[in-house]
């Protein structure tokens, strides 16, 4: 079933609970014999743009959660207390109390670095973020792919400030490269446990705190990247975001259904700062239609034998009765065509 017909059945389901209420309330009054009917109001037909806002449950949580795997063996001498941020430059972690160091980047480190090694993405990537750490200057040759005497220098200075052996060798597990600043949520291993490469010892995320919503697969196509919401947070304010990501595939959630993964980056994050998988309501607004003929859903009418009308108010008095075709719908309105012109009034049971 498609989120059209999907919504469309509903439309119809209460549609039909609606007529039904109020064709029992007309002949109750009908039958009292004072001769009185239940009092209407009118709406103009009207076009507009169809919106329909939808109302979705998220959690506050830090970005890309991940877990880190040491590229070497040894005791795990040091580790980094839970929640704490750490950028480039700053030690990760102790094995056998030789620091691994945190460097930006995005190419996994996987070779040993050090004079002689042959030119590399990974090369050029260490050197940009020495550079960045204020290692080394700035020059034709520097950052590049290739080892020369100003990397040399540049990395000696990194060990000499993490208290690593200044011998401007970074062995394969010295060195870990992220892509920006990380938040420690978890450790996987205690001081004085054994660190292997097949084994985690931290998860961490980014520093940046998002919505995550988990999206029925029937509403898939009503969500799209870029658009904006606003997010309601546990500490009464309702603040601005935006859909940053929306999930391609299908993924299990927490209750063993599937559901696309959906992350809202909030347009001032620090309003999320004191707040960690806090739950929160995300109203999302999306145009189902535009530039439609539409009347309020209470104004349709259930026809005997199938189909829909609406009751259209003449100038002189009375009303008289329309056959419409109901199409898209969205906050209490829903768009029709067929025997009724723009400006009609129609009636709408109080």
């Amino acid at each position: 079933m498609t989120r059209r017909t999907a919504a469309l059945a509903t439309l119809i389901g209460i549609l039909a609970l609606a007529v039904g209420g109020v064709l029992l309330a007309w002949a109750l009054s009908s039958d009292s014999g004072d001769g009185e009917q239940t009092a209407q109001a009118t709406a103009k037909a009207q076009v507009r743009d169809l919106e329909l806002t939808q109302t979705l449950s998220g959690v506050i949580a830090y970005r890309d959660l991940r877990d880190l795997y040491p590229a070497r063996q040894g005791t795990v001498t040091w580790l980094p207390p839970v929640g704490t941020d750490l950028s480039s430059g700053q030690v990760l972690m102790r094995i056998d109390d030789r620091p691994v160091v945190l460097l930006d980047g995005k190419v996994p480190a996987w070779r040993d670095l050090q004079p002689g090694v042959g030119d590399g993405a990974d090369v050029l990537e260490l050197e940009t973020a020495l550079l960045a750490l204020g290692h080394g200057h700035k020059s034709p040759t520097f950052p590049d792919a290739h080892w020369d005497a100003q990397t040399t220098d540049a990395l000696k200075e990194l060990q000499a400030a993490t208290g690593a052996v200044v011998d401007a060798t970074a062995a394969l597990g010295d060195l870990m490269f992220t892509d920006g600043p990380i938040h420690v949520a978890k450790l996987g291993v205690q001081v004085g446990a054994q660190a292997a490469p097949d084994a985690s010892v931290l998860s961490v995320s980014g520093i940046e705190k998002i919505v995550t919503l988990d999206l029925n697969p029937l509403d898939r196509n009503l969500v799209s990247q870029g658009a904006p919401v606003l997010v309601d947070l546990p500490t009464g304010q309702t603040a601005a975001g935006t859909i940053d990501s929306v999930g391609g595939s299908l993924e299990m959630n927490a209750d063993n259904k599937q559901v696309f993964k959906v992350k809202v980056v909030l347009k001032d994050p620090k309003v999320a700062a004191t707040l960690d998988l806090a739950p929160v309501t995300v109203h999302y607004t999306t145009v189902t239609a535009k530039k439609v003929l539409t009347v309020p859903v209470s104004a349709v009418i259930a026809v005997p034998g199938g189909g829909y009308a609406v009751d259209v108010v003449k100038p002189q008095g009375g009303h008289q009765r329309a056959t419409v075709k109901l199409g898209a719908w969205g906050d209490g309105f829903v768009g029709v065509s067929g025997g009724l012109a723009t400006g009609s009034l129609v009636e709408v049971p109080r």
